[in-house]
């Protein structure tokens, strides 16, 4: 960012790695990016508008996966866990596999 004269604040990003771990937890809390999307072992929790900040440094300072937001999604956003089958998405698209969209969540 300092190379491309980029402010933190105006950048996005895509997390792997939940507020439930070391990375992901300090990333949330030091990061001023708008995070887009979170990855953890319980699933995605992605907002197109970005993430409520505030619900999501909740989760990080509690140490605990994205399971538990109970925070306010976009109209665009879901969160789909890794138990959910024939979930539909905001696109109309519709996620067979909760488990197999969280593991290939990074390729779309």
């Amino acid at each position: 960012m300092r190379k491309l004269n980029l402010k933190e604040e105006d950048c996005t990003k895509v997390m792997t790695g939940g507020p439930d771990g070391d990375l992901g937890s300090n990333e949330i809390l030091m990061s001023k990016e708008k995070i887009l999307a979170v990855i953890d072992g319980s699933g995605v929790l992605y907002d197109p508008l970005g993430i409520n900040r505030e619900h999501l440094t909740g989760l990080a300072k509690k140490r605990v996966p994205i399971i538990e937001f109970k925070g306010p999604i976009s109209p665009g956003g879901y969160k789909i866990l890794t138990t959910d089958k024939d979930i539909k998405l905001p696109s109309g698209e519709i996620v067979a596999s909760g488990e197999f969209f969280r593991n290939t969540f990074h390729l779309r």
